[in-house]
Order: C-alpha cells, then sequence, then structure tokens
C-alpha cells in the first residue's frame, strides 16, 4: 500500500517561511490566519526568525500542500 506522502511531489515540503510582514504583527494573528490548519494532522507550529519573518512547520508535509 502507498504512503499517503507518495502521491505528492519531491518539492513539497512541511516548512513554510513567511516574511517582510509589519513588525505589529503577533504570533496570535499568525495563529489566527492558519487556524483551519490547527487540528490537522498534528497541527502546526509558529518559529520566529526575526521580528518580521517566520517559519510555519506543519507535524505533516500533506497539510501545508
Amino acid at each position: 500500500m502507498a504512503s499517503p506522502l507518495s502521491a505528492l511531489s519531491a518539492s513539497v515540503t512541511r516548512i513554510l517561511f513567511l516574511t517582510g510582514f509589519s513588525k505589529e504583527l503577533k504570533t496570535k494573528d499568525i495563529q489566527a490566519a492558519f487556524s483551519d490548519y490547527d487540528g490537522v494532522s498534528g497541527g502546526f507550529k509558529i518559529k520566529w526568525r526575526d521580528d518580521t519573518s517566520l517559519l510555519i512547520v506543519f507535524s505533516d508535509a500533506s497539510v501545508g500542500v
């Protein structure tokens, strides 16, 4: 039986890099924007790189497709 990820392209990742947004944007704003994915296959984590860039790390690569 094929795994669910076998249908995904090799370029699919579970990490989304966001940058260039306002310094006023807070974690709760990001959580609200991605709330549809919060309970899907383990959800996601937010990892801030600096004041205007972050990583969204999905627990499962199929969620970020």
